[in-house]
């Protein structure tokens, strides 16, 4: 995976439409979004970067999405690069950071060192980048964590040793996806997890209402390192539309390939706007629902994380004048490729995407 392939996007998005899928932020330069984000402590935000902790001992911060918490029970997407640089001659590096949700407030903080940042603070599930073997088995680790009072502190669920070398002055890739009560983890992959678990994570993280924050968290010891994030972004996936026909018979348009896994997909009524309402699946998440076609296009970014995917259209009426049809442009930084397709409430087509880009490892 090629870095200028994961840092497509730079701009911010933001839909207040219920019907399209919802990329709740997506961040390259972070000094441009200040007043979304909260930094505690040693954090602060650099024009192109995020800076959690320098290369410095004894040093915690943390930085929060204080815009608005994020509802967990729709699930949600998470992408972010980050860097490790200026790592002490003694230790190469540590303590780490951490991605984090939690619901006890927007200016909280934890612990120094073996800490990272999030332990002190109560009730956080913590997805934490190690640089440090504190008796764990392997200097560069991956730990998912959480607060077991049963055991009186914070319960190292899952620990992945076998993950790149983080500590190589190099951007590195992280995909986080939780989705129907499933928390996956990639790194530097699109295709292959390195943690795949089930949790309940508003349960984990005390949240009645299943809403929580989001952010980042990292510590330094006597072992230190710049801890620095390049992008960042989250997607809320929406909620399976009502008024589908699950039985369609489904007939495959076209297939495209595709060069980047970035891409934007546009829709509209290319023939006569007739009050035609659709919905768009792509693989397992819904990109629109229940969307009244209009003659202007609307655009949704997304991804397509697999070797290929299918996006399928859905007719949720038929119109004035059936079927429905909708004219879709997909654009992958590249070209744009374009497909009519058609639906009605008893059949319908789709597109196969394929990815066409460069070899991954």
């Amino acid at each position: 995976m090629r870095l200028k392939d994961i840092l497509l996007f730079g701009a911010f998005f933001w839909f207040g439409n219920t019907y399209a899928q919802d990329y709740l932020f997506e961040i390259n330069e972070f000094q441009a979004h200040k007043a979304d984000l909260t930094t505690v402590q040693n954090a602060f935000l650099m024009k192109d970067r995020l800076r959690l902790t320098s290369a410095d001992k004894h040093q915690i911060g943390a930085c929060w999405f204080t815009k608005e918490k994020l509802l967990l029970s729709n699930g949600f997407e998470t992408e972010f690069t980050f860097l490790i640089t200026g790592a002490d001659a003694q230790y190469g590096g540590g303590d780490g950071f951490a991605f984090v949700m939690q619901n006890q407030g927007e200016n909280v903080v934890g612990g120094e060192g073996d800490n990272i940042g999030y332990k002190e603070i109560p009730y956080v599930v913590a997805i934490e980048f190690d640089l440090k073997d504190d008796n764990e088995g392997s200097k560069n680790h991956i730990n998912l964590s959480f607060l077991d009072d049963s055991r009186g502190g914070y319960r190292r669920y899952a620990t992945v040793h076998e993950i790149p070398e983080i500590t190589d002055g190099n951007p590195h890739f992280t995909r986080i996806v939780y989705q129907d009560g499933f928390l996956r983890v990639f790194l530097d992959s699109y295709l292959f997890p390195v943690l795949s678990v089930k949790m309940d994570i508003p349960e984990k993280i005390q949240s009645a209402d299943g809403y929580a924050w989001l952010g980042f968290t990292s510590a330094t010891s006597d072992a230190f390192a710049n801890h620095d994030l390049l992008q960042w972004n989250v997607k809320q996936y929406l909620p399976a539309p009502e008024l589908i026909n699950d039985d369609l018979v489904i007939h495959e348009k076209a297939q495209i390939i595709v060069k980047s896994r970035k891409l934007r997909i546009n829709v509209w009524d290319h023939n006569t706007v007739d009050g035609d309402i659709v919905s768009l699946k792509w693989g397992d998440e819904w990109l629109l629902s229940e969307y009244e076609l209009e003659a202007d296009k609307f655009e949704v970014p997304t991804t397509l994380t697999g070797f290929q995917q299918k996006l399928i259209l859905y007719a949720n009426n038929t119109g004035q004048i059936p079927p429905n049809t909708v004219a879709i442009t997909i654009f992958d930084g590249h070209t744009t490729q374009r497909v009519q397709l058609q639906s009605d409430l008893k059949e319908t087509e789709s597109i196969v995407i394929q990815y066409g880009g460069p070899t991954e490892e």
